[in-house]
């Protein structure tokens, strides 16, 4: 109830903060087109385990097209939108962002040789599935940082209980950890096996609290300081606010710059030269968590799961990077990313993964 109270009153201040000035026009939408490709693992750091979050994997396009009711996941977001008064802060922002993903995502218990359902850990979990997303900047023209802000729906339609994440897993550990990693045997008791449709409704508000230019070239930032607040309700319904820090030298919005890969924001930048830009970055975030269905289930009878209790209600997440773009081509590199342990369990643990990813633009 606790994490409740915090959601309802931290949603509150969301809605305070995030309202934006009303526009005598329209948004514009941005005109750039874009692909990523984004892997998540564990092998990544220095700390594999290949447990817990064992494996995410993300494709991602971004471009005015991707936001046309035809595909289906931009009318149900814009209705979704509306349902939660959204459409009017997208509706009054100056410059806009839309795109669609495709994706999956696995968790694991510590111990993969086991068929039958270990109490004193977390269960098996996987997550496919597709979204709708757009992201809508607040005085986009503005001169001056403070005064922008941006605002991010997405909508997702996914199926738990798949098997992708057994494949996959099964498959790295056959072809690169032969005899040293044991394949694991006990996907059967996943959470949903078989298949059940989930949805989930994310907004994400963010605004820049520090920037630094390159007294000779303004529009080339050197420093940047961001405060990002997020909402979700559905199959992982919880809150969660944070800062992301940036330094290096870079073009890059604060906006179109994503650190988490599972996102479909463009990372398309505009050169101001032919240097290479690159920034280093890093997040942290507070968590609060009332429903995880990986953990606790849905609607579809699974044998183990867990109750509320053995569910941990806050969470801490810090990550970690590397950005280099070339022009057309960006690539991201995260060897540290961190959570808190998602359980109260015996086996309670925190863990870390890492992820690569690649956008091309145009």
């Amino acid at each position: 109830m606790k994490a409740l109270f915090l959601i309802i009153c931290l949603t509150a201040v969301f809605m305070a903060v995030a309202q934006p000035p009303a526009l005598k026009r329209g948004p514009v939408h941005d005109s750039s087109y874009g692909f990523g490709l984004i892997f998540d693992q564990d092998f990544f750091t220095p700390q594999n385990q290949d447990r817990n979050y064992t494996m995410g994997v993300s494709i991602n396009i971004n471009g005015p097209v991707y936001d046309k009711n035809y595909f289906v996941l931009p009318l149900l977001r814009k209705g979704a939108d509306r349902l939660f008064g959204i459409k009017k802060w997208h509706n009054e922002g100056e410059q806009y962002i839309t795109g669609l993903q495709l994706f999956d995502g696995a968790f694991t218990p510590l111990n993969l040789e086991s068929t039958v359902p270990l109490r004193d850990d977390r269960p098996y979990g996987n997550i496919l599935g597709v979204a709708s997303s757009r992201t809508t900047v607040i005085n986009a023209s503005s001169d001056n940082p403070g005064e922008q802000s941006s605002i991010t729906s997405r909508f997702v339609v996914g199926i738990l209980g798949t098997r992708v994440g057994e494949a996959v897993q099964s498959y790295i550990h056959k072809k690169f950890f032969y005899g040293k990693r044991a394949v694991p045997v006990g996907w059967p008791t996943q959470i949903s096996d078989g298949g059940e449709p989930t949805l989930l409704y994310q907004l994400q508000y963010m605004k820049p609290l520090y920037e630094e230019v390159n007294p000779k070239e303004p529009r080339l930032k050197r420093i940047q300081a961001t405060w990002t607040m997020e909402a979700n309700i559905g199959y992982y319904t919880n809150m969660a606010s944070g800062f992301a820090f940036r330094i290096g030298r870079f073009t890059t919005p604060f906006w179109k710059f994503t650190n988490s890969g599972m996102s479909t924001v463009s990372q398309k930048v505009t050169r101001i030269d032919k240097k290479p830009e690159f920034s280093f970055f890093v997040q942290f975030r507070g968590r609060a968590v009332v429903y995880n269905a990986l953990l606790q289930g849905q609607f579809k009878h699974t044998d183990y799961v867990l109750t509320g209790n053995q569910v941990n209600r806050f969470l801490l997440e810090a990550e970690s990077g590397l950005l280099l773009n070339l022009g057309k081509l960006t690539l991201i590199y995260e060897p540290f990313i961190m959570r808190t342990s998602e359980t109260a369990l015996p086996l309670a643990r925190s863990h870390s993964w890492g992820s690569a990813a690649v956008y091309f633009n145009w």
